[in-house]
């Protein structure tokens, strides 16, 4: 076979013949401290095609990406990591497992018919593309956005025939959506609003000049009991197509078989996960479990190493068996409070993974005179802190300096993500009105 299939959450097997990459294999493990399963199993099939795959590639650090379960059944794999400032990743399975460090913009030939290019960005995640036949080209994007890279990309993908775009669009339960206001009344996210997903995959076809797109990177369910009510914002998978446009292309199904040679694919079905879910006990938590001095003194040794949080929030508040702990960052009013269970805190905070605690939702997170934990909290703690190990002002200039001189497009687009920052606020404050004028316009005219 020549070609490729998708299967599972983000995983891609490219073939030449054989399977000669497979990309972000979750396969066993139930990420996010036993909150997320596989929405569908993967077929026995599939399963051998990712286990004969000569290179493994990771795109970022998320475990429904780098499973820490699955990693073994790879040891005599070679794992492709991208290049990123402070080497974590690398530097992490370096120990156990062969692995290579992938720079970016730059060809690797895998076989005779394949090659791919990794793009690695300042929010720790990374692209990829491969190439098949110089004919087909897949842009993975998968939980990322090619922070500094879009013109190059897209200069890239526009020479090939068959262009296929795999990015994480969905409702938007993704990530941290486990709000309360500080009246402790939960807020809806924004998938609650439930937008129709083809309208997404119509926009990001054009933007990036695919005329194929698949679903791909949103394929979990809450599987943990205090987590599956979360389960309201998963998006179905026939709810990717609704009010889609085909006038850049065609949207396929999210588990296909590509065939180069032939243009043409044929669908994967495979069974959807009905396993059910399980109690929290089972990952160890239990939240009735209090804070101990080593504790406290874990979390605040952990958060005061954030130079940025001293600038934008004035307090932490850590509820944890219904006693509060209170780190002191500034004198602001501004200022965050988790509720979580002991267990998966602490080991979040001792393994500089406190993005896996956010994203389990199983966490509740209060708000206090703060509209979101974007952009002075998540990436920084998250992305820059616990991946790219630069927390303090000095390392944060280093770690930017470095992506400044290892994309094409860094000006590019860190200036469209400040400029969107700016005007969408006031874009969301007068867009009722606005549409509220257009109808009233084309009615009359």
């Amino acid at each position: 076979m020549l070609g490729f299939e998708t299967i599972g959450n983000a995983t891609i097997t490219a073939f030449d013949g054989t399977p000669i990459i497979t990309t972000d294999p979750w396969i066993n493990g139930k990420p996010y401290f036993g909150s997320w399963s596989h929405a569908y199993k993967i077929p026995n099939e599939q399963l051998d095609n990712i286990y004969k795959s000569k290179y493994i590639w990771f795109s970022h650090g998320h475990p429904d990406h780098i499973d820490p379960d699955s990693l073994d059944l790879f040891k005599e794999k070679i794992f492709l990591i991208p290049d990123h400032y402070g080497d974590r990743i690398f530097n992490d399975l370096s120990k156990n497992y062969k692995c290579q460090k992938v720079k970016s913009n730059a060809w690797i030939d895998l076989s005779k018919n394949i090659r791919i290019k990794s793009f690695a960005d300042w929010n720790q995640d990374s692209s990829l593309l491969i190439e098949i036949a110089k004919k087909d080209i897949i842009f993975n994007l998968n939980d990322g956005s090619a922070l500094g890279w879009s013109k190059e990309i897209k200069k890239i993908i526009s020479n090939y025939k068959n262009r296929f775009l795999m990015k994480l669009i969905s409702w938007g339960d993704a990530d941290m959506i486990n709000f309360y206001n500080h009246h402790n009344e939960f807020l809806l996210p924004l998938a609650s609003k439930k937008k129709p997903c083809g309208e997404s995959y119509t926009y990001y076809m054009k933007k990036w000049n695919c005329n194929f797109a698949v679903p791909s990177s949103c394929f979990h369910k809450y599987s943990r009991s205090d987590s599956i009510s979360m389960n309201k914002f998963v998006t179905p998978l026939e709810e990717h197509y609704n009010n889609f446009s085909n006038k850049n292309g065609e949207l396929l199904p999210a588990f296909i078989k590509w065939n180069t040679n032939k243009d043409d694919y044929s669908k994967i079905n495979p069974e959807k996960n009905l396993d059910s879910p399980e109690k929290y006990e089972s990952f160890g938590d239990n939240w009735i479990d209090e804070l101990d001095s080593e504790d406290q003194t874990i979390i605040k040794n952990y958060f005061s190493k954030f130079d940025h949080l001293k600038k934008k929030f004035g307090f932490i508040n850590f509820r944890v068996g219904n006693k509060d702990f209170t780190i002191k960052l500034s004198n602001k009013k501004e200022g965050v409070e988790f509720n979580a269970p002991r267990n998966s805190l602490i080991f979040s905070i001792k393994n500089n993974i406190f993005d896996d605690i956010l994203i389990g939702n199983f966490m509740k997170t209060k708000l206090i005179n703060v509209p979101s934990l974007y952009p002075d909290f998540t990436p920084y703690v998250a992305k820059y802190g616990d991946n790219g190990m630069a927390r303090s002002d000095e390392e944060l200039k280093k770690y930017f300096e470095y992506y400044k001189l290892n994309s094409t497009n860094y000006w590019l687009d860190y200036l469209k993500i400040k400029s969107e920052n700016i005007i969408r606020p006031k874009i969301e404050k007068y867009k009722s009105l606005y549409f509220l004028a257009r109808s009233i316009k084309r009615k009359f005219t």
